[in-house]
């Protein structure tokens, strides 16, 4: 990756923003923004003085080297321990000092004068790594924040201090480090390689350095001070920090530095959306459970309002046949027992007083049609709406929600914030399910029922009902016309006895049509229970999608800023 290909730091914030909607990247969020910070630093210092923080324990003698590459006396040498309590930045004149002040580190200016061995550089003099007060790692921390090499001082006791490598393991992906072994004329020259072998050895275990790529040199800066060089190694590393601060060396520095910290923001987002893709599927998984084991309670619950709604069903059922009869019988067909028997009283009626047996007859039809409109409301009520004590739909409902939200709790998380709906809501979906199939079953579901019905019926029954009746029609033509010709005229009482036994009839008739369909209801409520159980089916996907659906602006921004390499 050339300079050219690096991402925008405006972008990356952007991204991150958004990404940290994730659970998962929530604790990081504050490590997140100074890496973002640390890669927009890298990104734009290209011409600035090398920043160099010395960092180390206790003793380790950070002020002491300062000051020898330096040339001359920045930083105060102590001897009690600890002795820097705050970071110091030692700034060459004229360079601008403004960010590094903003770290909370006082800010010195010093003159660089040919007496430095390697002066010119923004020092950094940090607080002891392993001081008893916890607050000095923090003040090392901030400052190395803002540098772009560290050097690392040592003496042969915090080599692999855990102190140290703890505080290291945060930057070694994103800073130079040059490991120091201090005191080196107080070790032979076997004590020196040995130490050096485990250096290299704990930057390899705790920060994933190779080896070979670890630069670690023992000095003793108390001696360079005056100008010798007690291990042969203090030229060394003059050489390599002098690579270092070139313009070209320095630039490539800080644009590893850069691309060390998007690296590791990579891999906190990367983690993090890989642990929230297996929340969601583990959540999906268990709501696709839960609602395959509530499925049959809700069934049998639907199957129990659909009993209670079997007389609307079956009112319905012969309200249509009847629409495909032609004859008297359609009309009884269209009324329930309660109107076929106000239609036969009236016959009966009509026999003895005319206008009474008409009155009974309108009387009945109304009554007919006010309890049809009553009982459909009534059934559509029963049907889709939750009883007063709907315990096994709320059963079944807290079954299919319960495993689901067990798995959002145990991440730590609201069941909601994973698409997961409360039993409310989910007994509202059914409910929407509910009414969806029955307005399925008493439309199309006794549609398809009077279809079949119909098929034989209107070969069959047709005939047998509506011959009589034409029959009995035919008769009376006959009587009439012969008493028109040979005389005398029929009385107005066979008239009515005409009229009553054709009535007679075709109620006989409806009753053996209304025989025929029994059977039809049912199979309208069974293919409402199938629609019912598709509907559920659906229910199931959408709550699905609903938890993968869910953090979407999250994900995407994270998978976005993973592009961003």
């Amino acid at each position: 990756m050339d300079e050219t290909s690096l991402p925008e730091p405006d972008a990356l914030r952007s991204l991150l923003k958004t990404a940290l909607e994730l659970p998962a990247l929530r604790p990081h969020a504050a490590r997140l923004e100074r890496l973002v910070d640390d890669y927009a630093r890298g990104v734009a210092r290209k011409d600035a003085p090398l920043s160099v923080a010395l960092v180390g324990a206790t003793g380790a003698g950070k002020s002491t080297l300062l000051n020898a590459l330096a040339g001359q006396a920045l930083s105060r040498e102590g001897v009690n321990r600890p002795t820097s309590t705050a970071a110091t930045v030692f700034a060459p004149e004229g360079t601008p000092t403004d960010a590094l002040a903003g770290s909370g580190a006082r800010v010195m200016t010093y003159a660089p004068g040919p007496q430095g061995l390697w002066g010119g550089q923004v020092f950094i003099d940090t607080p002891d790594l392993n001081s008893v007060a916890t607050t000095h790692r923090e003040v090392a921390r901030a400052a190395l924040e803002r540098a772009d090499v560290a050097l690392v001082v040592m003496h042969r006791g915090s080599v692999a201090e855990a102190s140290q490598v703890e505080f290291l393991t945060e930057f070694a992906r994103r800073r130079s480090l040059v490991f120091i072994l201090n005191f080196a004329d107080e070790l032979s020259p076997e004590s020196r390689d040995t130490l050096k072998a485990q250096v290299r050895r704990v930057a390899s275990e705790q920060y994933g350095l190779a080896q070979e790529d670890v630069p670690v040199f023992a000095i003793s800066a108390l001696s360079a001070k005056d100008g010798r060089d007690v291990s042969g190694e203090f030229g060394a590393l003059l050489f390599h920090l002098r690579g270092l601060a070139t313009q070209a060396v320095a630039a490539r520095v800080r644009k590893t530095n850069a691309m060390g910290a998007l690296e590791e923001v990579h891999t906190r987002v990367e983690a993090a959306l890989r642990e929230t893709d297996a929340m969601l599927s583990r959540t999906r998984a268990a709501l696709d459970s839960g609602m395959e084991k509530a499925a049959e309670g809700l069934r049998a619950d639907f199957d129990a309002r659909l009993r209670l709604a079997h007389g609307h069903l079956a009112a319905e059922v012969r309200r249509q046949a009847g629409g495909r009869f032609w004859g008297p019988a359609a009309w009884g067909l269209r009324l329930s027992l309660w109107g076929a028997s106000g239609l036969g009283a009236a016959a009966l009626v009509g026999r003895s007083s005319l206008p009474a047996g008409l009155a009974v007859a309108a009387a009945s039809t109304v009554v007919d049609v006010v309890r049809g409109h009553t009982r459909a409301r009534a059934a559509e009520s029963a049907v889709v709406e939750p009883f007063e004590d709907d315990f096994s739909a709320q059963a079944a409902a807290r079954t299919a929600l319960a495993e689901a939200r067990s798995v959002a709790r145990a991440s730590g998380l609201e069941p909601a914030l994973l698409g997961v709906p409360d039993v409310d809501t989910l007994l509202e979906e059914v409910r929407v399910a509910r009414a969806g199939a029955w307005r399925y079953t008493a439309t199309t579901g006794v549609a398809e029922a009077v279809a079949g019905w119909w098929r034989t019926a209107r070969w069959l029954v047709l005939p047998l009902i509506n011959l009589p009746l034409l029959a009995l029609l035919g008769h009376v033509g006959y009587r009439v016309v012969r008493a028109y010709v040979e005389g005398p005229l029929l009385p107005l009482d066979y008239f009515v006895n005409a009229g009553a036994l054709f009535m007679l009839l075709a109620g006989a008739g409806a009753l053996l049509a209304s025989a025929s369909l029994a059977g039809a209801a049912r199979r309208a409520g069974t293919t409402g229970r199938a629609r019912f159980v598709e509907a559920l089916a659906a229910l199931g996907g959408r709550l699905g999608e609903t938890v993968e659906d869910a953090l979407r602006p999250g994900r995407e921004a994270a998978k976005g800023l993973l592009a961003l390499r």
